[in-house]
């Protein structure tokens, strides 16, 4: 996810890979360049790195359940958990400078990114076997993730959060009425929901408090939620035919993020 917040920072446009990768390095040395003195002014122990510590026990988590459901499926899970636990260790690697940026926020009392997230403590309680039993996976339906990013674009070019909250929110409730299914895509889209319905709130209190917007840590971080849906598509198909057997792997794995 925060690999994506970076590229829709400082790689927009109609860019070739090699100039895409060049911008992406120097965007890089700027933010660290920018942000490392901040940080030391910020007195860093009033301040949690809260996207660094969620990934870490995000990855906890399904390091810890990844053998188990290795077992209950005779290895069939092992492809789901690698590409989630890779997906998290790559954006792990960029978390610190995402905490960065959010840092003098959070130290003038503007609670941006700690807000948006939800304590990995919330996660469901493990669960061998769907209490719903099995179901066909002709039930299976992939959520139709160019339709709403193309959705959620137009929201997001328009500046439209709340607009955008809204779009998401009945994406969710969609999604709920399979609630074994497409887990991934639904919990991105209820971190759009909470993100996007926060943004103004953040803006509003950042401006009192320190005479600046907030807004483009709000929409970077919105703008890789919409680029990761993808990704988030790709896990739910191969976590389907698992799930159709009753193992609530990935849905299990996330806590629900509600509206703020």
């Amino acid at each position: 996810m925060t690999w994506n917040l970076v590229k829709s920072v400082f790689c927009q446009g109609d860019l070739s890979l090699d100039s895409r990768r060049r911008v992406l390095r120097s965007g890089l040395l700027l933010v660290i360049f920018l942000f490392l003195p901040v940080i030391g002014q910020a007195a860093l122990k009033d301040v949690r790195s809260c996207l660094s510590l969620h990934l870490r026990e995000a990855m906890t988590i399904n390091k810890q359940r990844s053998p188990v459901y290795e077992r209950l499926s005779l290895g069939q899970s092992l492809a789901v958990s690698k590409k989630l636990i890779s997906a998290e260790r790559r954006v792990l690697f960029i978390a610190p400078l995402v905490d960065a940026w959010a840092a003098p926020y959070q130290k003038a009392g503007v609670p941006i990114l700690c807000q948006d997230l939800i304590d990995m403590s919330h996660t469901p309680a493990f669960k061998a076997v769907n209490p719903d039993g099995k179901d066909s996976l002709n039930n299976f339906h992939p959520a139709n993730v160019a339709e709403i990013s193309e959705r959620l674009t137009e929201f997001y070019k328009a500046k439209d959060y709340d607009g955008m909250a809204h779009y998401a929110d009945a994406q969710v409730r969609e999604l709920e009425r399979v609630p074994r299914y497409n887990c991934m895509v639904r919990h991105v889209l209820e971190s759009i929901r909470r993100s996007a319905a926060l943004a103004p709130i953040h803006d509003r209190k950042a401006r009192a408090k320190m005479k600046i917007s907030s807004l483009l840590l709000s929409r970077a971080l919105l703008k890789s939620h919409i680029d990761v849906l993808a990704e988030s598509s790709e896990i739910d198909a191969l976590a389907a035919p698992l799930q159709a057997e009753a193992l609530p792997i990935i849905c299990q794995d996330v806590p629900h993020i509600p509206w703020p």
